[in-house]
């Protein structure tokens, strides 16, 4: 029984392996990437501006009574809540650059895709007629 079961499931990995894609991705358009490079560069300037505001807020913070007399130095109240505002603005301004490295890229590959109506010959009625025939260029920089 354990046999039947092991080859079985053996099986379906397989066959889910290296099964093709029955759906694949849809192609993005220059205005996908371009809508894509917006939001991604909005969410990274608000998660820089918050993150600002997290920093400077955990430095206007008053230090608060002594808690603890140290040879290296004193323990104060709110030292705890300073630092955990200070550590957040740091993160989260350090989570905003990846967004915009990101948001820069999506801006260049829309720039780089780009539709045209290019003449193409046909025969009609023993003649050549141009069509005009929308394509999708994709410009690579080397």
């Amino acid at each position: 029984m354990k046999k039947i079961i092991f080859f079985t499931t053996l099986l379906i990995i397989a066959t889910a392996t290296f099964s093709q894609q029955t759906n694949p991705s849809p192609v993005l358009t220059k205005e996908n990437y371009l809508f894509k490079s917006k939001k991604q560069k909005i969410l990274a300037r608000i998660l820089l501006g918050g993150g600002a505001a997290f920093a400077i807020t955990g430095m206007i913070i008053p230090k608060g009574e002594i808690v603890h007399e140290g040879f290296l130095g004193n323990d104060y109240k709110n030292d705890g809540i300073k630092g955990t505002f200070k550590l957040a603005g740091i993160l989260s301004m350090a989570g905003s650059i990846p967004l915009f490295i990101a948001s820069s890229k999506n801006k260049k590959k829309a720039a780089s895709l780009s539709f045209k109506n290019e003449p193409f010959p046909q025969i009609q009625r023993n003649n050549f007629v141009n069509r005009n025939i929308s394509t999708l260029s994709l410009k690579i920089s080397l």
